[in-house]
């Protein structure tokens, strides 16, 4: 996996050239049926679907799809067990400095968020959807109030370990429809003896059950949930600048990279020098996605050392997969995030998990492809 790749292309240089030469052919608009029931028979190896009027293809992620007791994961694209339609994600706050890895449990997200925090390091958020059975999970910190607003797009029920004073203002009510529970405070915790705090404080699916049941949390989607991905069917491959290592160079000693394999089709996530490993499962972190969002930070203005991440409106950023690499844009409307080709056109994943590294606008120097 340790390759070095001879092409390097920074972001802004790989933002030019698709300026320049463009990048692929839009997709036509096509009618298609739309599937209002799903009528099952065993044994089966497909979904057998009732057909009505037709009507748009765009209408399809309207459409709850079955096959063989499982359903579409709207997060990945992938078949899961059919318990988990239309159930809502957990969205965890995980310590990522070096005393607090290897983490465990992370491998169970569907999605990764990695942002900055203050003092220039950064914190992940795993969103889970099968979180049932999960033995141990973190090690678990503080939230930011620019995480807890990224849960509320998933409809998602937001957990963390402590908060920042924006945070917990969030938290108390300041966010609408925001569902949260903070287990520095709460049961549902606990500390590990082979770590020092505070890195060693964590949760499972136990105490997570036992909080949602406390606070009366629904676990099934609300009305204000919104799909955000669109996904193909199978892998699809596309037409992209090369991207068989992937860098994000917060600073100078944070740059942590992804390695593509094109035997699985997967890119493996390193950082501190090493393999990510999940403690639960002893794998490296691997996805078919990554995404890179380039967003605004600011300095808070009676807090200056920590930032704000502004989601609303729109940006850039780039689609990785299946080892290259093309541009596109974010928008975000009325609370939900979108990704387009630069065409306009929805952007469309291969199905998988996803990474997503939100970075800095100022330092697009930053993200290196090779």
């Amino acid at each position: 996996m340790n390759k070095r790749w001879k092409c390097r292309i920074t972001a802004v240089a790989l933002a030019a050239s698709f300026l320049l030469t463009g990048c692929g052919s839009s997709e036509e608009e096509t009618t298609a049926p739309v599937v209002t029931e799903v009528v099952t028979e065993a044994p089966t190896t497909e979904a057998k679907l009732q057909v009505t009027e037709p009507s748009t293809i765009q209408d399809a992620d309207k459409v709850s799809l079955a096959k063989d007791g499982k359903v579409k994961n709207p997060l990945t694209g992938l078949w899961i067990d059919e318990s988990y339609q239309n159930m809502r994600p957990i969205s965890v706050q995980i310590s990522n400095v070096q005393p607090a890895i290897p983490q465990t449990g992370i491998a169970r997200a569907d999605i990764i968020y990695e942002m900055l925090v203050e003092g220039g390091i950064t914190r992940l958020n795993a969103i889970i959807t099968e979180y049932q059975g999960i033995e141990k999970l973190g090690p678990m910190r503080s939230a930011r109030h620019y995480y807890d607003r990224k849960a509320l797009e998933y409809d998602a029920i937001f957990f963390c370990w402590g908060t920042s004073i924006y945070a917990q203002a969030d938290i108390d009510g300041g966010l609408a429809n925001l569902e949260a529970v903070d287990l520095n405070y709460e049961p549902g915790g606990f500390r590990s003896d082979d770590r020092f705090a505070p890195h060693n404080a964590y949760t499972n699916s136990e105490g997570l059950n036992g909080r949602i049941d406390k606070h009366g949390f629904s676990r099934e989607h609300r009305s204000i949930y919104q799909k955000m991905y669109k996904f193909n069917e199978t892998f699809t491959p596309i037409e992209g600048n090369p991207a068989k290592k992937v860098t994000t160079k917060f600073h100078n000693n944070r740059q942590p990279w992804f390695e593509y394999d094109e035997e699985d089709q997967l890119y493996y996530r390193f950082q501190y020098g090493e393999e990510q490993i999940d403690n639960e499962t002893g794998e490296q972190l691997a996805f078919t996605n990554v995404l890179i969002q380039f967003a605004k930070h600011t300095p808070m203005p009676d807090l200056p050392e920590l930032w704000d991440i502004e989601w609303t409106g729109e940006g850039d950023g780039f689609y990785c997969t299946g080892g290259k690499v093309i541009p596109v844009t974010w928008k975000n409307t009325k609370g939900v995030t979108k990704w387009y080709n630069m065409d306009g056109s929805e952007l469309s994943m291969n199905p998988g998990k996803t990474w997503i590294t939100v970075f800095q606008n100022s330092n697009r120097e930053g993200i290196v492809f090779e």
